[in-house]
């Protein structure tokens, strides 16, 4: 999910500001496994009981033929640590794509994509559609 007031993937606020996962200066998108789980992020990262009204979902998808990578250890809850990995996963280049645990959802992954990787451009990226939140959610 991304504000219709940005591009559909983009990962320049993660290079403006960093995340959990990288350190500010690396064009990483951060993109949530499944539709459920990016509400459950932006409740998280919005950290407000309301959701800004101009989010639409995205959906992206990697193929399989695209090599990727995938950091196991639920061994997330040290942001440094985290961003270690990401920071190095992101300068090596080695994969479009680093799956990472979800903290928000322990049985779940989020997945960056590493905009600067010549692969970027295989991935397939449907039209925004207008996020539907159930209200009971968000008060």
């Amino acid at each position: 999910m991304v504000s219709n007031q940005y591009p559909p993937i983009d990962g320049s606020g993660a290079y403006r500001w960093g995340s959990r996962w990288v350190d500010p200066g690396r064009l990483v998108v951060h993109a949530a496994s499944s539709y459920s789980l990016a509400v459950l992020e932006n409740l998280v990262h919005w950290q407000s009981n309301t959701l800004p009204p101009t989010l639409v979902c995205v959906v992206a998808t990697i193929p399989d033929s695209l090599k990727q990578s995938t950091k196991k250890s639920r061994d997330i809850d040290d942001e440094d640590t985290c961003r270690a990995i990401g920071n190095k996963w992101f300068d090596e280049g080695k994969t479009v794509a680093l799956w990472v645990p979800s903290v928000v959802s322990p049985y779940e992954n989020n997945v960056l994509i590493n905009q600067l990787h010549p692969d970027f451009t295989k991935i397939r990226i449907l039209k925004p559609v207008e996020a539907e939140v159930d209200k009971r959610l968000i008060r």
